[in-house]
């Protein structure tokens, strides 16, 4: 490791920290000198050649000579202590005030017997002069290295001049280079070698490096200005808080200050900081401690702690650390010597700068003084020359807002930001992006106006959040701001010196009351960590400077407007920069404007359900609502009617606010008791209670988000919403291209005018000259990016196009399905409407979008509903029924049984019969139907998305609801992906009936009661029909029937009200045996076994699939839907009157498709007979055996019956299709013996529950433990209709292959080979 370094580590590291730690360790007068040392030593510069034999060089001898004659000290006070008895009577004990003289001293008495004492009293002396003595001695070796150096440098110069320079020639020589260099222009005739650019390249790294470094340590210094302001306030304090606060001040109002001037304010400061940490310091002794108590009045205001406990008279050497205070007290003298170390590295780097460095800086000078610039200054004086480098500037700007005021750059000083030249500035998209922001400024001081006051509640801030809402409500509201500006900085800094005075340990001598009004209610108390919220007031008011800043910029750059037209020369990167950023911001404005609505949306459903339901919540609900409800019924009114919404909605918020407000402060809820007449129950109902501090802010925090929310939505967000969502100026999508080419590739910056509601910066027309600029590595790349870019735009694109395609075919199912679960989850009379809505709508299509418009008007009926039911003043006990239970002989219900009847066993509440009861969560209990609301909404944004996007593309909708438009039945044998894609769009045309059937068959397989035996008396009246058009006919008389079913079958499961106290008819006790797994099975309204509503969504599916087909029976009689979709024709003769097969011969397998098609519909009828098989050998019972019967006859035909005619071979087929749905039905029908006789047939009647396999596969009808019989043990294996039903649907599979014009191929190839065999 170099000597140098060695040299720095030991003078910047180890020396202080030694120094440090003797100071820490002890507190008497020998430390306060190392402590002074430790103070001194960062205004030395770094020790090298030069400093060595100046003043760091003494300063390194001073402390180690200084250390030196302390351990000298110290021996020789031991020695004499120890060897002349007289002294050490005449010290004393303890507690003498020789003893305590010369402890404070340092020299005290060292007892031998606690060697932790000695060595902190002796020990921090021989560090300091260890280390010290080592620094020293590497200072010479290095002073002598140097002049061995220089020496031979010198012998070699002498030795051979012509060859050899001295490193100190060598860079002068250099410096003259780069000096010639710079001077010099760049002659194109003449080639830089690479070394010269790099060394160039460094240079200006480095001048960036160095002002970057210099402009951050500023604003650390500033910064912790403040934090060693407010983290322990007290009279010393406040001096740092003052200065920060006037330096902040004197920045925002473009005050100049010159760099003399700055450095002799951080000279006292770096003064006064030293002095208050001696006083810190001196005041851990016990003398200091002894003349001002730390609870004494001198102590608190100067802020004076005792962090160290010195020791006593019994053990004097004793060293503790008080622990009773706040963390704040022992973090605030690190801040202060942190804020002194920067201060002096401020300094330094800034006095004592290279002359290379001193040169740059002045040649940057002269580069900005070439830059047009405008002075910002606040007094009429003409200078001619004011070249110093604090000098406040302002770029001129050739732009305008819409209302005719510039827009000001930002200015900079020599204590700013940035130090960068304007050029430079101009030229980065963060530096115009920075601008934007400070354009805005207005905008984040109005934002914190509100938070503040939320966060911190008294009547001094009350004010700040009625300023902040009434200019939110002004037209000219950034106007209003500005002008606003001053005041609102001085009433924010008044509100921050206020609290700092309190915030200091004055309690006993600042007054609490102002007469009768305690000043806690006006926010003067201390606070736990009054730190902590004097950080926050500071960031607030942090704002407020920024504002200000701006507003002053603005005038200044009015002003000149007014007087001077200035022409602005802008680079063609410049431009660049600035019309990237114009797009990425114009890309954020579409996107806000498009979603930030939604953030509304949720808005509204957290301000409605965050903590207790109360009054004021229910009527934000009510207008969420309103709003949705008038956007599904009636678009365009809404859209007139969606401003008055906004501003209705932000003068609510505004009331409720000021009202939750004012109502915490302590005669308030009196004068509402007295106005309104109502109770504290009452009022806390509407939502005006006392809160504590935490429930407070959150009750007005969520409120005061929600107001800013709907504010930007109102000023920002809903002119280009209405422009987006306008249904009637539609751009089409090949002129919105094209303008926005033009845009981007126009040879001028193109003005957005969107007014002072934009948050995007306005600029002006420029013209600027072509040039021509020849491609470079990144640029190459970047077009590389932007051709990559446009792909990825492009496929996300295409996937949002084929989404939204997807949602228009399906989001009516979806709608549908989710509100009839919604409606069974909770079955109830307000539900009921859904149910019967849904149920009409589903066949009836020209019902549908009434269905849609009703539902979302009644589903916000049962939303607000249940909202007002949650309510305190709403108490279910007073009006619920008692129900009395009745005799014995009156029911036929067991004890046991009516203790459980939701009748009998609590009392009745009538409401909620209708669907509403009382919960503890209103959200979870409100989910569904807010998910349902959704659902509704989100439908007719889809259709008006889609309209929106086929007016964009100039055509109209597609008459064929596809998925995929091009896939159609001439594309069907091309491939497997357009094969794939032709039954992903007609899959329901062409086996929607077998669907139809299949969800038949899983209705009665799950429910397997009374009920479903009607939907299999239906099925088998359709199956026997046979030919399509035969079941066409009634077919729209099956779907009314479901309809109705579905409808009567709900009512079932609302029952009667239970709130009459009647029990229903079949509990009566009469000659008919009706126990409770009868009443089940038949699917009766009972208060003891309440019938299942949840397995009525089986039916509505089948409702859905049925709908579906009396649809597709319609569309196949139209041509279009037979060209595009192909003929749905079951003629068991497809070929009578054509001349050929129009199915192409795929036997030869001339592709995947052609494989997968002779897998169908050539061995799928071998692997129906083993799914045959199966279904039959799987259960032994009689069903099984006729299963086993047709399988076995099947395979007796084998391939001739596949040759054989098609009626026959479709007589043969439907009567086993038939006979499988006979077994179907036969089971569920002799499920009233498996599950409501069960008991009686396993005593008597074994043999039939062995014959037909009978055993209940719906659970609740018994107990299974209840009827393990090992006489008569249940099948419960061989239970259920689950292979029937797999065995149906290959059925019906195998019957549309015999019917395709495919089948043709396989049964003409069969016959050549029967007839190639013969032969």
């Amino acid at each position: 490791m170099d000597l140098q370094v060695i040299v720095w580590l030991f003078y910047c590291i180890l020396l202080p920290t030694t120094l440090l730690t003797a100071c820490l360790f002890r507190y008497n007068a020998l430390s306060l000198v190392y402590f002074l040392y430790v103070l001194l030593l960062p205004w030395f510069l770094c020790p090298n050649k030069h400093t060595i034999r100046g003043h760091t060089g003494r300063f390194i001898r001073a402390v180690f000579c200084t250390s030196l004659l302390f351990v000298l000290a110290h021996i020789c006070f031991q020695t004499v202590l120890y060897t002349y008895p007289p002294l050490n009577l005449a010290i004393g004990d303890n507690c003498s005030q020789w003893d305590s003289l010369t402890r404070h001293i340092g020299l005290s008495r060292l007892l031998l017997d606690d060697p932790w004492s000695v060595s902190r009293l002796v020990c921090p002396d021989l560090g300091v002069c260890v280390v010290a003595l080592v620094t020293t001695v590497l200072c010479s070796r290095l002073v002598k290295n140097r002049e061995m150096v220089a020496a031979a440098n010198i012998t070699t110069l002498e030795d051979d001049p012509p060859d050899k320079t001295t490193e100190d020639e060598e860079e002068a020589a250099s410096g003259d280079e780069d000096e010639e260099e710079r001077s010099s222009p760049g002659d194109p005739d003449e080639e830089v070698s690479t070394a010269t650019k790099a060394k160039q390249l460094a240079e200006r790294l480095k001048a960036t490096a160095r002002r970057a470094l210099r402009d951050l340590g500023r604003i650390l210094a500033i910064s912790l200005l403040a934090l060693a302001g407010i983290t322990q306030p007290s009279a010393f304090s406040a001096i740092y808080f003052l200065l920060f606060i006037g330096v902040c001040t004197w920045w925002a109002y473009h005050l100049p200050i010159s760099h003399l001037g700055f450095n002799a304010l951080c000279v006292m400061v770096g003064f006064f900081t030293a002095g208050h940490m001696v006083c810190l310091y001196l005041y851990q002794c016990l003398l200091a401690q002894a003349l001002f108590p730390p609870h004494s009045l001198w102590a608190r205001l100067f802020g004076l702690k005792d962090i160290i406990i010195p020791g006593n008279c019994s053990s004097p050497y004793d060293l503790n650390l008080n622990a009773d205070h706040d963390w704040p007290v022992y973090v605030n003298p690190g801040i202060l010597f942190f804020l002194y170390i920067t201060i002096t590295t401020v300094l330094k780097t800034g006095c004592h700068g290279t002359p290379h460095q001193v040169e740059e800086e002045q040649l940057e000078k002269r580069e900005e003084s070439k830059e047009e610039m405008v002075e910002l200054r606040t007094w009429n004086q003409q200078k001619d020359n004011y070249d110093d480098d604090t000098q406040l500037i302002l770029l001129s700007m050739g732009t305008e807002s819409s209302r005719g005021g510039p827009v000001a750059e930002e200015s900079q000083t020599d204590m700013g930001v940035s130090g960068a030249p304007s050029g430079q500035q101009s030229e980065s998209p963060f530096f115009l992006l920075g601008r934007v922001v400070m354009q805005q400024s207005y905008v984040c001081a109005l934002i914190a106006m509100m938070v503040w006051s939320i966060t911190y509640h008294s009547w001094l801030t009350f004010v700040l959040l009625l300023w902040a809402c009434l200019i939110w409500i002004l037209r000219a509201r950034r106007h209003a701001a500005t002008l606003c500006s001053p005041f609102i900085l001085l009433y924010g800094l008044a509100l921050c010196c206020l609290q700092y005075i309190w915030a200091m340990e004055l309690q006993p001598e600042l007054p609490t009351t102002v007469g009768t009004m305690s000043l806690r209610q006006l926010g003067l108390d201390r606070a736990q960590y009054p730190c902590l919220r004097l950080g926050a007031m500071l960031l607030f008011t942090l704002t407020f400077w920024l504002l200000v800043r701006q507003s002053v910029k603005e005038n200044f750059s009015r002003k000149r407007k007014m007087t001077i037209q200035l022409q602005e020369v802008t680079t063609g990167d410049g431009a660049a920069n600035e019309s990237v950023l114009k797009v990425l911001g114009g890309m954020v404005m579409s996107c806000y404007a498009k979603y930030w609505i939604y953030v509304c949306g949720g808005m509204f459903i957290m301000v409605s359900f965050a903590g207790k339901l109360v009054g004021y919540k229910i009527i934000y609900m009510l207008l969420f609502l309103l709003c949705l409800c008038l956007y599904q019924v009636y678009y365009p009114l809404w859209r007139r009617l969606l401003k008055l919404f906004w501003w209705l909605v932000v003068a609510y918020t505004m009331l409720v606010l000021i009202s939750i407000y004012t109502y915490q402060f302590e005669d308030f809820p009196g004068y509402w008791r007295n106005f309104t007449g109502f109770t504290e129950e009452q009022l806390a109902a509407i939502g005006l209670e006392t809160f504590a501090l935490s429930e407070l802010f959150s009750s007005i925090l969520i409120p005061g988000f929600f107001l800013l929310a709907c504010i930007l939505q109102l000023h920002y967000f809903h002119k280009p919403f209405m422009r987006i969502t306008d249904l009637e100026h539609v751009t089409p999508i090949h002129r919105k291209k094209n303008s926005e080419k033009t845009e981007l590739t126009g040879s001028s910056n193109v003005a957005v005018n969107s007014g002072e509601e934009d948050l995007v910066t306005n600029t002006d027309d420029e013209s600027e000259d072509e040039v021509e600029l020849m491609p470079s590595k990144w640029g190459l790349v970047m077009d590389r990016l932007l051709v990559l870019s446009r792909r990825f735009s492009d496929n996300l694109t295409k996937v949002q196009v084929f989404l939204w395609r997807l949602l228009e075919l399906h989001i009516l199912k979806m709608v549908s399905f989710f509100a009839v679960w919604v409606a069974l989850e909770e079955p109830s009379v307000m539900n009921l409407v859904l149910v019967v809505l849904w149920s009409l709508a589903m066949p009836y299509g020209r019902f549908r979008p009434m269905a849609s418009c009703l539902s979302t008007v009644w589903v916000c009926v049962i939303i607000v509903c249940k909202m007002l039911y949650q309510l305190s003043v709403v108490n279910p006990a007073e009006y619920s029924s008692n129900c009395t239970m009745p005799i014995t002989n009156e029911t036929n219900l067991l004890r046991q049984e009516m203790m459980n009847s939701s009748l009998y066993k609590n009392p009745v509440d009538p409401a909620k019969w209708f669907g509403i009861r009382k919960d503890a969560t209103v959200l979870g209990y409100s989910k569904n139907h807010l998910i349902v609301l959704m659902l509704l909404v989100f439908e007719a944004t889809v259709y008006r998305h889609q309209a929106h996007h086929y007016r964009q593309l100039q055509r109209s909708p597609p008459t064929i609801p596809a998925l995929f438009p091009a896939a159609t039945r001439d594309t069907l044998d091309q491939g497997l992906i357009p094969c794939l894609k032709y039954l992903l769009n007609y899959t329901f045309y062409k086996f929607g009936l077998e669907i139809c059937f299949l969800m038949t068959v899983n209705v009665i397989g799950q429910r397997m009661n009374f009920p479903v035996i009607i939907h299999g008396c239906w099925l088998v009246a359709i199956v026997v029909r046979r030919r399509r058009a035969a079941i066409a006919k009634i077919w729209p008389k099956y779907c009314l029937f479901l309809s109705i079913f579905m409808i009567y079958q709900y009512i079932l499961c609302v029952g009667m009200p239970p709130a009459l106290c009647i029990d229903y008819p079949w509990r009566w006790k009469t000659t008919v045996l009706m126990n409770s797994a009868l009443i089940k099975w038949i699917y009766l309204p009972d208060f003891y076994t309440v019938p299942n509503s949840k397995n009525l969504i089986a039916d509505f599916v089948l409702l859905m699939c049925a709908s579906q087909q009396w649809k597709v029976f319609e569309n196949e009689q139209i041509e279009e839907w037979m060209v595009v979709a192909g003929e749905n024709t079951d003629d068991p003769e497809p070929m009578d009157g054509r001349l050929f097969n129009p199915a192409p011969n795929f036997i030869n397998c001339r592709s995947y498709l052609d494989m997968a098609k002779v897998l169908v519909f050539r061995h799928l009828f071998w692997f129906v007979l083993s799914v045959v098989f199966i279904t039959g050998a799987t259960r032994i019972s009689v069903f099984g055996l006729g299963y086993l019967l047709a399988c076995f006859f099947f395979l007796l035909f084998g391939t001739r019956l596949l040759v054989k005619k098609s009626r026959t071979r479709l007589v043969l087929w439907d009567c086993l299709i038939i006979y499988n749905v006979a077994v179907i039905i036969s089971k569920n029908m002799l499920s009233i013996l498996a599950c409501v006789f069960v008991f009686e047939m396993q005593k008597s009647f074994c043999w039939v529950i062995q014959l037909f396999s009978l055993v209940c596969t719906v659970k609740g009808y018994y107990d299974p433990n209840a009827v393990s019989d090992r006489t008569c043990s249940l099948p419960v294996e061989e239970a259920g209709i689950i292979w029937d039903s797999i065995c149906f649907l290959f059925l019906l599979l195998q019957r549309r292959v015999f019917l395709s014009f495919y089948f043709l191929h396989v049964r003409a190839e069969l016959q050549a080979s029967a007839k190639q065999a013969s032969r």
